[in-house]
């Protein structure tokens, strides 16, 4: 089964982000800051990592480079942010997320970047 691993801050949008992802065959893991994130990520390697930009210890940009610097140089890394401004969307970028998602996560969003990046789930 895929492993997919959620890091957000923000109790409400984790919760949801879990309930959509409930349909799908995949094995959810959470993180609600940026430390924890790289430690689940560590600990279950992950088909898919799903950053919040903003966390309070480390940005999504911060964990995403500690996470290409530690092994995960081919795992899909997809920002979640509820900002559009160019200045994060290029941190982002530089940092190798390969996808944004934006706050509020529509379920047609969230169902197109599964079948991008865990097309086996779906075999």
């Amino acid at each position: 089964m895929n492993k997919v691993l959620i890091a957000d801050d923000d109790f409400i949008s984790l919760e949801v982000l879990k309930a959509m992802l409930g349909a799908y065959p995949i094995e959810l893991y959470t993180a609600t800051n940026g430390q924890q994130a790289i430690q689940v990520a560590e600990q279950q390697h992950p088909a898919l990592i799903l950053l919040d930009y903003d966390m309070p210890d480390m940005s999504g940009a911060e964990v995403c480079v500690a996470l290409r610097q530690q092994g995960f140089a081919q795992t899909p890394i997809v920002a979640i942010t509820g900002h559009q401004s160019a200045t994060e969307l290029n941190a982002c970028r530089e940092a190798g997320m390969l996808a944004t998602l934006h706050k509020p996560v529509s379920p047609d969003a969230l169902d197109e970047l599964l079948h991008k990046y865990l097309p086996q789930a779906f075999s």
